[in-house]
């Protein structure tokens, strides 16, 4: 496949920045700017997420009317996400979503092999008892619980060097995931193979919770991702990287409460006679869908159609599914987007009986992605961050 949807040439680059040219060369060196030459020609391609990223900063220091806050910015190497997908370590996630395991997908982001060994993490000895104290709560307010307890009895897991962070990164994934299976008891099974048979699942399961895990990874600097590295950078265990994650998202700011609403309408679709009228009212009251409105991809988010096509291939006689499939017509002639991916993966959870914790799949899959960038953070030498001040000066 063609990477030229990747790069500008200087014209749309210089365009896009509303500056000169000679500007966008200046900008090259000054603002990290990256570009490759154009073989037989003296031009040079620009890299397109680059652009964009100076060009959003650049929008909202003129809307803002003032410089613009840096709440964190920082460089990564982990998660490339363009208008036109989502690459992990430079390799796109639907490509790794076709074909790659949860536990290749994870060392890939690591960047760390051997990271799922046969080793298993010491639980608790009262495990069992705390879980059936905790049995009212969520799989994320069970391991927010849980997680400090396991740290204790597990040494190793204070080890940050890159590789040992990894190993227990494994144990934290494999540990959310027996929660979710309700014993607390982690396994050394594939994540996607333990999942079904803990859930009591068809076989036929096994690739579609594959593909939502891989998928589900990482999607750049979000709320929660923001907080786990400002916790990374004292040092904390991948255990409480993973809390910090897991605290962040229950907050009522970041994408918590979109996600359930978008979820709550997921139920009111599944189960209506007609999917029609629900969305017809949420419409009617503010002009918006939930799960049909908020994207960060300027065309329709390729894990989108990755994840629709094997939801179409396993539940195409599903009456849920087709309930689904027509409240996707329906809002596209409302609000003319395509449905989040958050909608779909919620839809997944549906279909594996998570009722109640459509997203707890998903927060695996996230909890991935925030060890990555925990395991990055820890790595970077510990450094003050300053405040922007702009309140009143002294007297």
């Amino acid at each position: 496949m063609s990477d030229d949807h990747l790069y500008l040439s200087a014209e749309e680059a210089a365009d896009m920045l509303g500056v000169s040219l000679p500007t966008l060369y200046a900008y090259v060196s000054r603002k990290g700017i990256r570009s490759v030459k154009v073989e037989g020609s003296r031009k040079r391609r620009y890299w397109a997420a680059d652009i964009e990223r100076l060009s959003s900063g650049e929008r909202r220091t003129k809307i803002a009317g003032q410089p613009a806050l840096d709440l964190g910015s920082q460089s990564s190497a982990i998660t490339l996400l363009t208008d036109n997908g989502v690459y992990y370590r430079g390799v796109s996630a639907t490509e790794l979503a076709d074909s790659a395991s949860v536990e290749e997908a994870a060392e890939l982001i690591w960047q760390s092999e051997g990271a799922f060994s046969d080793s298993l993490p010491v639980m608790p000895e009262g495990t069992k008892a705390l879980l059936d104290l905790y049995r009212d709560m969520t799989v994320s307010e069970k391991a927010i619980a849980l997680f400090p307890l396991v740290e204790r009895e597990n040494p190793r897991s204070f080890d940050l060097s890159p590789d040992a962070y990894a190993r227990t990164g494994a144990d934290v994934v494999r540990i959310l995931a027996s929660l979710i299976a309700g014993h607390g008891r982690p396994d050394t099974r594939p994540l996607h193979r333990f999942l079904t048979q803990e859930l009591g699942l068809d076989s036929a399961y096994e690739d579609l919770i594959r593909r939502l895990l891989v998928l589900f990874i990482d999607h750049e600097f979000d709320h929660c991702t923001y907080s786990v590295r400002a916790a990374a950078r004292t040092g904390v265990t991948p255990y409480y990287a993973a809390i910090a994650g897991l605290t962040t998202y229950q907050g009522r700011r970041t994408a918590y409460s979109r996600h359930q609403a978008a979820n709550r309408l997921l139920t009111e679709i599944c189960t209506a006679k007609d999917p029609t009228p629900p969305l017809l009212q949420h419409f009617s009251q503010n002009g918006e869908i939930p799960g049909f409105n908020h994207s960060t991809h300027r065309v329709e988010d390729p894990r989108v159609d990755n994840l629709m096509t094997a939801l179409t291939a396993l539940f195409e006689s599903d009456p849920e599914f087709r309930n689904l499939l027509k409240a996707v017509e329906v809002a596209n002639e409302l609000v003319r987007k395509p449905p989040e991916f958050v909608l779909l993966a919620s839809f997944v959870g549906r279909k594996c009986n998570l009722v109640g914790e459509e997203l707890a799949l998903a927060g695996i899959a996230r909890t991935i992605g925030w060890i990555a960038h925990a395991s990055e953070q820890c790595q970077l030498p510990l450094s003050r961050q300053r405040a922007n001040y702009i309140g009143q000066l002294p007297l």
